[in-house]
């Protein structure tokens, strides 16, 4: 079961105009986008750039390392990754630049982006996905309920600027919610900049609105997204997402396996199921209908008020919360019971139809299931 990690030891001595940008270098510069290069690389109003071999150097020597907690440590696997990719052949004259990165609690926004220069003419543009804050969650969520959430407006400004700064052509791409921005700055880039665009690589992000799956700007790049999931993807099959998608390898499970580091790497490729597993497609359909049945308004209410329940914890981040578990608990029952009477009402209703369409896919499936062992154990087939 072998990594990107191990992939840079494998192929690492091959430069790239040996061995061309492929989809496992893609998920390398989507996850390396996960890093805070403040003070390291140059940001997006700034010129120059730095090799990725010297951000490298530049992060081990400095205040970037840091410690425990669950998302602290998968950062810095990705440190590890920036130190081994800093030190091969393949990366280190990559030039990293344009870095951006962006940070309100009030209006729920987390964005960040950078630019890998592999040549002077072809840029791989990778937006940053979710990271450890509620904030950054919170963003999430409401992409079930508003057209246009504040960091896929940014994605879009991104995008613009960086193709009016650099020559030549560009891949996009990110991991979980940075996937989504790749493919919808793309969709909404004018048709000079989608011709410059090869490749939208979208690793394991969360899917769209219906509206903006049917408008013109994404039928124009749908055939150059490139959609990868793990086989119980979670994030991947919220909301519409793009029928045509590759089914990766990991070595883990559950949700779990949407953490990147854990695909299946065979040479310069991913190592591929045949398909989804079943409890990621049902989890498809009970998003689906829960979304049918609950307007969009009914949805910013009750998200509105899952995220006050648990900012009553005072915790910043998904890390927080879990270190603090007792008390958190506490705090959010108590701000449940104090909602008004209306708003809680409201939230509990949105539970209900979502526990209720969870338990009619989940008896439609057992069904199936008990229906298609019937049929094999009888007639021999299935």
């Amino acid at each position: 079961m072998q990594n990107i990690i191990d992939y840079i030891k494998w192929r690492g001595d091959l430069n790239f105009s040996n061995d061309h940008l492929n989809e496992v270098d893609n998920l390398i510069f989507s996850v390396l986008s996960y890093l805070e290069f403040d003070g390291i690389v140059p940001c997006l109003s700034e010129a120059g750039s730095i090799s990725l071999g010297e951000a490298a150097d530049l992060f081990r020597n400095s205040a970037h390392q840091s410690s425990p907690t669950e998302h602290k440590a998968f950062i810095n696997k990705i440190k590890k990754l920036l130190l081994d990719a800093g030190h091969s052949k393949r990366y280190q004259g990559v030039r990293i630049s344009s870095y951006v990165n962006y940070f309100d609690f009030k209006t729920a926004n987390q964005f960040a982006a950078v630019v890998f220069s592999i040549s002077d003419d072809l840029h791989y543009v990778a937006f940053r996905g979710t990271d450890d804050s509620l904030v950054g969650w919170k963003e999430d969520f409401q992409m079930s309920f508003i057209e246009e959430v504040p960091a896929q407006q940014q994605a879009v400004t991104y995008l613009q600027q960086a193709a009016a700064k650099y020559a030549g052509n560009f891949y996009l791409g990110g991991h979980s919610k940075g996937g989504n921005l790749a493919v919808y700055a793309a969709a909404k880039a004018d048709e000079c900049l989608q011709d410059r665009i090869i490749n939208i690589q979208n690793n394991d992000g969360p899917g769209f609105m219906p509206n903006f799956m049917q408008s013109e700007g994404y039928q124009n790049i749908r055939g150059k997204i490139n959609t990868l999931m793990p086989q119980s993807s979670i994030i991947g099959m919220m909301l519409e997402q793009n029928d045509e998608y590759k089914v990766v390898s990991s070595y883990e499970t559950g949700l779990m396996q949407h953490f990147p580091l854990s695909w299946e790497v065979q040479g310069n490729h991913f190592v591929y199921e045949k398909r989804l597993a079943k409890v990621s497609l049902n989890l498809n359909k009970v998003v689906r209908g829960w979304l049918n049945k609950v307007s969009p308004e009914q949805r910013a209410e009750s998200f509105g008020a899952l995220f006050q329940i648990i900012q009553s914890t005072g915790a910043a981040t998904i890390s927080e919360l879990s270190s603090r578990k007792l008390a958190a608990s506490w705090a959010m029952i108590k701000t449940y019971k104090n909602l008004d009477p209306q708003t809680r009402s409201n939230f509990k209703n949105a539970v209900k139809i979502f526990i209720a369409e969870n338990r009619k896919i989940l008896r439609k499936s057992i069904r199936k299931d008990f229906g298609s062992l019937f049929w094999r154990d009888n007639w021999g087939r299935s």
